[in-house]
Order: C-alpha cells, then structure tokens, then sequence
C-alpha cells in the first residue's frame, strides 16, 4: 500500500512539473508555430494553455468543438474529443463564463488525459504485481520508469497516448485476472481512441485457446469465448470506420470507398501522413531514426533478455512453462517490427507508452543496477539510462511548449 502511495505521488508530481515548466516555457519564449494561435482567441488570458494545443491535438480539439469535418480527421479517433465536448456542455459548462467555449475544451481535454495518467501508473504497478507477486520493487520501479516517460508533455497535452495507456493497463489487468468481458468491454473502448487496441485480441486467443488444452470441448469453448471476446474488442474500431464509410462513401465516394476492405484509416494514414511499408526508409529521416533508436536498442535487448533465459518458453509461445508474461513481449516484439517498418519511425516514443514490458525492462535495469550489490557495470547502464529518460522528458517538455519538433 506504501508503495501505492509513491507511485500516486510521483505521478501527480511528474505532471504537476511537466505542466509547469510548459507554461513557463511558452510565457517566457512564446510560440514557433501559430497554428493554435490561429484556432484559440487572440490576447486570452488564459492564453497560457495553448501549450496543450501541439501538433495533432489541433485536430482533437477541432473535431472536440465541430465534429468530424475533413477527411484526413478519421485519422484521429473519436473518444478522447467526444469525451471532452460531453464533460464540457456538461459537469464543466459553468466553466465556459470564465474561460470561454475554446478554452474550457482545451482544460478538460488536458485535464483527461492527466488523470488517465495517474491511472495509468496505478494499473500498471497493479498489473506488475500481479504478474511478478514475489518483485513489489520491479512494480514500483516499472511505475516509476511510466512517470519519467519520454514524451511527458504529449502525456499531458490533449493527446490520446495518457488515455489509451489507462485503457490498456486496465484490460491487461482484467485479463490476466480473468475477467475477460470487462478486459474485451475496456478494449472496445481503446479501440475507439486509438487503432492499436485491436491487437489486444490476441490475449484472448493465447489465455483461452492455446493455453486450454484439457479438453477438445474445452477447446471448442475457448475458441468461442474468444471470437466473442475480439469482436467486442474490435468493435470500437470497426464503429469509427463504418461511421466515416458512411459519411464518405455515399454522395461522392472517396477512393478508398471501392477497396475490397474500404478502411477510411489505412488509406488516410498512407494519403496524408504516407504511413506505409517502408516508406520512411528514406535518407532525409535519418535524424528520426537517430532520434528513435535508444528506445528501438532498449527494446531489442528487453525482449532478447526475456527470450534467452528460456528459449524453449519463447519458441513455443509460453506454452511449455505457461508463462502468462509471455504474450506481453510478443506483443512488444510484433509492435516493435510494425513500428520500425510502417510508421514515422520517431512516433515510437508515443507509440510505446502503452506497453508494460518496456517499463519492465527498464524497472528491472533500475532495481538491479541502483543497488550497491552489483557490478559497476550495471550501475552506469542504470544511471545513464535514468540520467538519458530526465533530461529527454525536460527537453522535449520545453521543445513541445515551444511548439518545435520532435513530435
């Protein structure tokens, strides 16, 4: 339960910095890029919280405030903004005398993805333990390791990744405690805030399929259960796109309209963000990949490390030793191939706050190498590494007030 505490406090705490030394930022060196000063009222005072206004969240607070207008929105899904518009007409509506109607959805917006970060540290020391029972201290350290994310403003900001991280954690918690309908129904929500959620359903396919084996009924009944529990997964997600179809495919259908699979969002993130296979392989990206490969390098030697100390579990999915830690590091290699292979590479940093392992990984370094009772060795990768995650989230604090990349 103390432990508990730390992790709520630091969490808290972690925003409570990141937030301030944003405002400051912005009061003190303004903007690069006008582009929220442009979408927020003119000499507000309340001017200051254009910080949480960054690069996508432009399109989160016009679609928050208008709906879905422009084609190239579907990109971005309609959870975190819908969520925002009802609190604000709503629990937040007495707000808008003070602040205005801009403003008050860019406040509830910030303020949702703060508190889906605390509750996200919280699920994921409970999700740590609950796979780890007998290391408390990876738990705590691997909750620690979330607070000092990378990308800290973006988990602020009005952005999904704070969100989707909470919805991940906590259906990965009812999983492994198998509570698979409410893991399946939090999902469902995921997957209508951001795409990545469908890949989750191979939970279902791992603890009710592959790892029931007493029986063939039983196996019958897994595989039932399972394509139940997916389809309510996905749901969110095929919701998003059967709404766009409708909406783009009628009058004056789009390309995409007349795929054999018409999904407005593969062809939107290839036509407007030329999201593809290896499609950012080019020369001119290079200090993207730079820029991306401390996290790509940790990620490589987490899942080698998992792998190595068992390689019959990791040939055989986990299956021999039933490990239930094991479909997490898939999950984390399969999304590791994706992200270098079809995505704006650097989008990584955002891409993998949502995944437990790499906050194991980097947890484990800490409790192993911060303590007295180990090599030198061990000791300088831990510190450097806790050194690296600080200034990163400090500076990439100041550059995102500042409206300058990365993003």
């Amino acid at each position: 339960m103390n432990d508990l505490k730390q992790v709520y406090g630091l969490a808290i705490a972690s925003r409570a910095l990141t937030i301030c030394l944003s405002i400051c930022t912005y009061v003190i060196c303004g903007s690069y890029d006008s582009s929220a000063e442009l979408v927020l009222p003119a000499e507000s005072p309340w001017s200051f919280l254009n910080v949480f206004i960054r690069w996508d969240a432009i399109y989160f607070i016009h679609i928050a405030r208008h709906g879905y207008v422009y084609e190239q929105e579907a990109a971005f899904f309609p959870v975190l903004p819908y969520l925002t518009h009802i609190l604000c007409i709503s629990v937040f509506k007495p707000l808008q005398s003070i602040l205005g109607e801009q403003y008050t959805h860019v406040l509830v917006g910030a303020l949702i993805s703060n508190v889906s970060f605390v509750v996200a540290a919280i699920f994921l020391y409970k999700l740590t333990l609950a796979l780890y029972p007998s290391q408390p201290h990876l738990a705590k350290c691997s909750a620690f390791a979330f607070c000092l994310s990378l990308p800290s403003m973006f988990m602020s900001a009005f952005y999904t990744e704070s969100l989707f991280a909470a919805l991940s954690f906590m259906g990965m918690y009812a999983a492994v405690s198998q509570h698979y309908l409410a893991a399946a129904l939090i999902w469902a929500i995921a997957s209508a805030t951001r795409s990545n959620a469908i890949v989750y359903v191979g939970f279902f396919v791992y603890f009710l399929v592959l790892r029931k084996q007493s029986s063939s009924w039983a196996r019958l009944f897994g595989v039932i259960r399972s394509v139940i529990y997916s389809g309510i997964t996905m749901s969110g997600f095929l919701l998003v796109q059967y709404t766009m179809y409708q909406e783009h495919c009628q009058d004056h259908p789009r390309p995409w309209c007349h795929d054999r699979l018409p999904l407005a969002y593969t062809f939107i993130q290839k036509e407007y963000w030329n999201n593809g296979f290896m499609a950012y392989y080019e020369f001119k990206q290079i200090p993207n990949f730079l820029l991306a490969m401390p996290i790509i390098g940790l990620s490589v030697f987490g899942i080698y490390q998992y792998a190595s100390q068992d390689w019959r579990s990791w040939l055989t999915l986990g299956l021999a030793t039933k490990d239930n830690r094991s479909p997490f590091y898939y999950l984390w290699a399969f999304l590791l191939v994706y992200a270098t292979t079809c995505m704006h590479v650097q989008v990584i940093l955002r891409f993998f706050t949502s995944l437990p392992p790499l906050y194991w990984y980097i947890g484990h370094l800490w409790a192993v190498g911060l303590s007295a009772n180990h090599s030198p060795r061990r000791q300088r990768v831990a510190k450097g590494l806790l050194l690296y995650m600080i200034l990163y989230s400090l500076i990439g604090t100041i550059l995102f007030a500042c409206f300058l990349p990365p993003a």
